[in-house]
């Protein structure tokens, strides 16, 4: 079949033939095209930071490769085509349980979005503000040897690891890391100036949730924000739900990473898809509602609710980025980030499926071309 619109990062109006799971063709057809309220060619969006999805919650031990394959068919329905499942801070055997469940997906193709896992935890920051509400118990300082049975378990699945920086021996854990073919992000985190610094020295190249996991009163002048801001070599991935970043914060934070350099991540748990009302989470009480997760009755938020589709959309709205850089942040950065920069492209003999976006300056709706060529 044959799709026609707008490609992110591209000029004019495109038409793009799509045989089987690959591309046969794409062709600039109008190079003075210029309009944003149109549909919008991708490949579908990259969430880097997925703890779950509509009951499903991907820290689970008890998490079965059926359930997996429904959050992936979840995830796809909302345009999201490639995902890292996040995990968050606990023992070391329950970690590898769930490791090895995905391993198991994975090899048993249940799970075609997922491009790997993101261990968010526990090599974090375990004071309360910084921690967020990863459980204190099981925060550890950064292990080399722990991560490569972790690697190992995960049949090489792992992608990516958050760790605070300021923990003892973070720089060799992420040198270790590094070698091992895994990012590493800071997060969770009270990190110094000088902290951040030799951690992008020893190859941390991003930003986890960049604004959040942060304590409520900062220094004015030296904070942990203002240095991973001030790192140029660091990606900074925001979450741009309404909730976690006031937008004026989430337009300086853009303006000072620069676009070129920033992500757009969900941070959805497992409550996203639900209805609102009142959850258990890490041993606490939370409410959804208003496309949030709040801690009851308190202003702190306790992870994500809505879809990187909707964050794209929200963000989107405001003249600055648009719609254009939103799509942007959310498919070529974030593959760019895990060192895949020619993931996002449309041409000729690129496979795997496209998501086609009706953008009509409020509201981004997915039409899925799944491999068949039929459109969903």
């Amino acid at each position: 079949m044959t799709v026609r619109g707008r490609i992110p990062g591209r000029p004019g109006l495109w038409e793009v033939s799509f045989e089987g799971d690959a591309v046969s063709s794409s062709a600039c057809i109008d190079p003075g095209y210029a309009e944003e309220r149109c549909a919008w060619i991708t490949p579908g969006l990259f969430d880097l930071q997925v703890n779950g999805i509509r009951g499903i919650d991907f820290t689970d031990p008890g998490i079965t490769v059926a359930r997996l394959a429904e959050a992936d068919g979840h995830l796809r329905a909302k345009g999201v085509s490639r995902w890292l499942a996040t995990l968050i801070t606990r023992d070391a055997g329950t970690t590898e349980a769930v490791l090895a469940r995905f391993a198991e997906a994975r090899d048993r193709g249940a799970i075609p979005g997922a491009a790997g896992i993101h261990v968010e935890g526990p090599y974090i920051s375990p004071e309360d503000g910084y921690r967020g509400v990863h459980q204190r118990r099981y925060v550890r300082d950064p292990d080399p040897a722990e991560l490569a049975r972790f690697q190992k378990t995960a049949g090489g699945f792992i992608r990516l690891v958050t760790i605070a920086p300021e923990r003892p021996g973070a720089g060799a854990f992420i040198r270790a890391a590094v070698a091992m073919g895994i990012r590493v992000a800071m997060g969770h985190t009270g990190a110094t100036a000088a902290e951040t610094v030799r951690a992008a020295d020893a190859g941390l190249n991003l930003c986890t949730h960049l604004f959040n996991g942060c304590v409520q009163l900062v220094d004015r002048h030296a904070n942990v924000i203002y240095a991973q801001l001030a790192e140029d070599r660091l990606w900074g991935c925001f979450v741009a739900d309404g909730h976690h970043v006031p937008m004026p914060a989430l337009r300086v934070g853009l303006r000072a990473k620069r676009w070129q350099r920033s992500i757009l991540v969900s941070d959805i748990t497992r409550f996203a898809e639900l209805p609102d009302g009142t959850y258990e989470m890490e041993n606490r009480q939370v409410e959804k509602r208003n496309g949030g997760i709040f801690v009851k009755d308190s202003p702190l938020l306790s992870g994500a609710a809505r879809t990187l589709d909707e964050d794209v959309a929200l963000l989107g709205r405001e003249s600055e980025p648009g719609i254009e850089r939103c799509l942007l942040m959310a498919t070529a950065h974030p593959a760019a980030a895990l060192g895949e920069p020619g993931w996002a492209e449309i041409a000729a003999g690129r496979r795997g499926p496209l998501v086609v976006f009706a953008w009509d300056g409020c509201d981004l709706v997915p039409q899925l071309i799944p491999r068949d060529g039929r459109r969903d």
